[in-house]
């Protein structure tokens, strides 16, 4: 399996992986990803081997092209290549509609399945990834997840139980080996997100946090992001009381993938944008709460599991948050608020059924009819006779 994007992604692959390692119980399925991803891709469940690409030094080999190849350039290329496989793989599935990863595929595999019907040089899609371009350009009423079409990318059908990774004793640094230890709820906020416009403003985490440590019964919140989301993670606090500093830790930056892994584990409950570690949390057990803006999807990529919440906003960036409802429903065992809709929003939750990961809306009724049963059985029928054509 080739998956070169970005951490939530890799999780949002885990579906497709649990679907081939059943489909094919005999057979070692290897995962070429991004280099500081490998630790993490270990954790999967039934993983072979982990191949790492090293996306800059590919980088560099793209950037020194001048025209024409080199021979010292060609010679260093093959090396890599040879490192990663002694000999071809008999398949490789492709997740990224992108040539660096389908190129990869057909160099090191007799046979691929992915985005492109036949080979690097023709730009003929797949059902599957003709599908996704369609999402894309018109999102409406599409239904079907993400970590779904992963799945239908690779010829088979999504996990029939949501998969969840199983965690080895992983020791946590400093501080951070008491999260999840003393009573009462622990919630990792995750402060940033991959792109700018999905970030979260200091502010409104700063109102979320006062809002749900102001409650009597114990309490904790671990703020969660890389070594760049620092700063972030300081001006969250010095924003709030000093009172409620002995309730709350920052992971931010210390922690490798399976750590953090590990303290999202030890929490009840994730919340967050559209990012990688809100997907980590729902994979590793945590229930997640997304507040998705900007061009974040409830119904493609939001936590993938059964009972996860989504607020979906109405515009790209909200002029309001829901952070009272929001609070109520973490502090009151997860029920849906009873109350009147929060403006400008919408509530949806995760279920898990025979096709998948599907969210359903909170008091409004859906107005969109599910048609992923329909879509499966076209894109598998149109699968099939290309199949039998070729």
């Amino acid at each position: 399996m080739i998956q070169l994007a970005r951490l939530g992604d890799l999780v949002q692959s885990l579906p497709a992986f649990a679907s081939l390692t059943v489909r094919h119980p005999h057979r070692s399925l290897d995962l070429l990803c991004p280099a500081p991803l490998a630790d993490l891709a270990r954790l999967f469940p039934e993983v072979g081997h982990i191949l790492k690409w090293n996306g800059a030094q590919w980088h560099a080999w793209a950037e020194s092209f001048v025209g024409e190849f080199q021979s010292s350039w060609l010679r260093e290329v093959e090396q890599y290549l040879a490192e990663l496989t002694t000999e071809p793989y008999t398949m490789a599935y492709v997740l990224n509609h992108h040539p660096r990863a389908i190129l990869l595929a057909t160099l090191l595999a007799t046979e691929v399945q992915g985005p492109n019907l036949r080979g690097p040089l023709d730009e003929e899609l797949s059902p599957w990834a003709s599908y996704l371009r369609h999402v894309a350009q018109t999102r409406g009423s599409n239904r079907i997840h993400l970590s779904d079409t992963f799945c239908g990318l690779c010829g088979v059908t999504p996990p029939p139980v949501p998969p969840v990774l199983r965690l080895p004793s992983i020791d946590l640094p400093g501080d951070l080996a008491e999260v999840g230890i003393s009573a009462g709820q622990w919630i990792a906020v995750v402060v940033g997100a991959g792109d700018a416009d999905r970030s979260i403003p200091v502010s409104v985490w700063i109102e979320w946090i006062s809002t749900v440590l102001a409650h009597e019964s114990p309490c904790a919140v671990v703020l969660i992001g890389a070594e760049r989301d620092q700063t972030t993670a300081l001006a969250i606090q010095d924003g709030l009381s000093p009172m409620i500093a002995g309730r709350l830790w920052d992971a931010t930056g210390r922690t490798t993938l399976p750590q953090l892994a590990t303290v999202l584990k030890r929490c009840h409950w994730a919340v967050g944008a559209d990012t990688g570690p809100l997907h980590l949390a729902a994979a590793v057990g945590a229930s997640a709460m997304g507040f998705y803006f900007s061009r974040a999807r409830v119904h493609e990529t939001g936590p993938y599991g059964q009972g996860h919440w989504v607020w979906q906003a109405d515009r790209a960036q909200p002029e309001a948050w829901p952070i009272q409802a929001s609070v109520k429903m973490i502090r009151e065992s997860a029920t849906a608020p009873q109350q009147e809709p929060v403006a400008g929003w919408s509530l949806w939750q995760s279920h898990h059924d025979e096709w998948g990961a599907i969210f359903r809306p909170v008091g409004d009724k859906d107005l969109h009819e599910d048609q992923r049963a329909a879509v499966w059985r076209q894109l598998s029928e149109q699968r099939l006779s290309l199949q039998g054509v070729q």
